[in-house]
Order: C-alpha cells, then structure tokens, then sequence
C-alpha cells in the first residue's frame, strides 16, 4: 500500500477503554457475520484443518486490543493474531493484555500500509482481515488500497464499528444540529473517509469482486452502569472538534456541552450512536 503517517490525532488509550463495553454491546448485532465468515472457510474446504492449524488473524489499528478480545471468543479453534498499529505505547498495552490471558500474539510496529507484507509473511489456509473504529479515519485512497490488497490476497475480512454520521441524543438541544455538524464535518477534513467509510469501504470492496455484507451495529447509551463516563467524554471530545473546525462556533459548543454535561449528571440523557460492521469474503470458485 501507499504509505501513509500516523494520524494527527492519535487516539487515547482512555477513550478505547471507556468505549469497550459500549461496542461489545454492539458487536453482539454481528454476530451473523461471523456465521457467514465460517460457512465461507467451511466451503473452502479448510474446515477439515482447523483442528491442527490456527486462523491467522491479523488486526489493523489494534490498539488496546478489545477487537481481538472481543473476536477471539467468538471464532472457531486455536488462532494466531498479528496485532498491527502504528502507537507503540498502545501496542505493548495490546500484548500486555493478551500475555494476562495466556494467549500469544505478533506485535507489529506499522500502518495499514504494511498488510500487504504481513499477509505475504503469514500464509495459512484460514486468513482474517480485521479492524475496529478504523475506517473513519482512513482516506479514500487507504481505502482504495485495503480493498485492493484483501481481493488481491483472496482474504476475507471483518471491519467493525465504523460510524456512520447518525447521533441522536435525547431530549434533543438546539445547537445539536451545529455542534454535531460541525464535528462531522471535522471527520472529514483533509482527505479522510469520516462518516462516509463504510459506503466507501463497501464499495470498493465489491468493484474488487467481494462479496459484502454490512450490518449496522450502533451503541445505544442509556442507563447502563458504563453509560455516564462515556457520555461525558462523547460529548466533550464532540465540542473540542467541533470548536477546532469551526471557531466561531467557540461560545455556542461551550454553551451546548455545559448543558448536555448537567443533563448527564442528572441522568437525563440517553444517545444513540450510530456504527456498521462490514464483512467483506473473496468469492469461491
């Protein structure tokens, strides 16, 4: 793939783990996927194999590693994962995780512009693609190239809880309109895929041959015991970028999160956020 920086925003490892519990809430609505994802090697014929050779695994923008932790229960027989990020820091916490639970993976110190070699260095009869929150923050191109190398490759692949531009919160403010815009509209800047991702992702997948099915996956954030520091956090992360886009809206993003933090202490407010789960499988011949 073409290279690419690391983001100019890397993301928290705090806010990966206030978010855990919400996408794991979420993720239970792809569980079909993974169906379709075995029913797939099972008519490949690798299935005969799955008891002597591992699934190898291997996860874009690995992070803290809940996607592997998450995914690892729920795919079929022993795995290998290559765990694959540009963050060192959240890298080592990746493997630290892992290591606690017995469970060996290969760190790699990389952008997704590494799959390419990474797959070549990891043959096996059973392949995954897989990320989570990523695509957002890809660009067209990136894109263009992950669809590229997976059909090229002939690897299936399960990219998770990517957003997809809808936010409701309730009771509704005025200024959500203006602040929520302007944060989608930051989403966007440069040359990033933002909301746009996984219409983007689906398609080019499919211009490659893919079979692709997409499945919304969205957090609904009530009244669960996770449900106030994420919020919070939600919200402020909301009013920071959208202030950085667009700085005339300054006083009114003060105003609007000032508001929405007093609703949230008071247990008032509810959201729904929207995300996606994207299978893509190569076809069988």
């Amino acid at each position: 793939m073409t290279n690419h920086s690391a983001p100019d925003r890397p993301v928290a490892g705090d806010w990966l783990a206030l978010r855990e519990p919400a996408d794991a809430a979420a993720r239970e609505d792809s569980l079909p996927l993974i169906g379709r994802l075995v029913r797939h090697w099972e008519e490949l014929g690798a299935s005969g194999s799955s008891g002597a050779e591992p699934v190898v695994v291997v996860d874009l923008g690995a992070g803290t590693g809940a996607n592997r932790a998450w995914l690892a229960r729920h795919l079929p027989g022993p795995q290998r994962w290559i765990l694959l990020d540009h963050d060192r820091e959240l890298l080592d916490q990746a493997v630290a995780a892992a290591r606690e639970e017995g469970t060996e993976v290969v760190p790699v110190l990389a952008g997704v512009e590494e799959l390419g070699r990474v797959l070549a260095e990891h043959p096996a009869a059973r392949r995954l693609v897989t990320c989570s929150a990523l695509l957002d923050l890809l660009t067209r191109e990136q894109l263009r190239e992950l669809a590229r190398v997976l059909s090229e490759e002939a690897v299936p692949a399960l990219l998770a809880l990517t957003v997809d531009g809808e936010v409701l919160i309730d009771p509704p403010h005025p200024l959500d309109p203006s602040v929520l815009g302007a944060f989608e509209d930051h989403q966007h800047r440069g040359e990033l895929a933002g909301t746009d991702a996984v219409r983007l992702a689906a398609e080019a997948l499919r211009e490659r041959g893919m079979v692709v099915d997409v499945v919304p996956t969205p957090w609904w954030i009530a009244d669960q015991a996770w449900a106030r520091p994420l919020l919070e956090r939600f919200l402020a992360d909301r009013a920071d970028a959208a202030v950085e886009h667009r700085p005339d809206l300054t006083a009114e993003a003060h105003a609007w999160v000032r508001t929405r933090l007093v609703d949230c202490a008071r247990g008032r407010l509810q959201a729904t956020v929207g995300h996606a789960d994207v299978l893509g499988l190569p076809p069988v011949s």
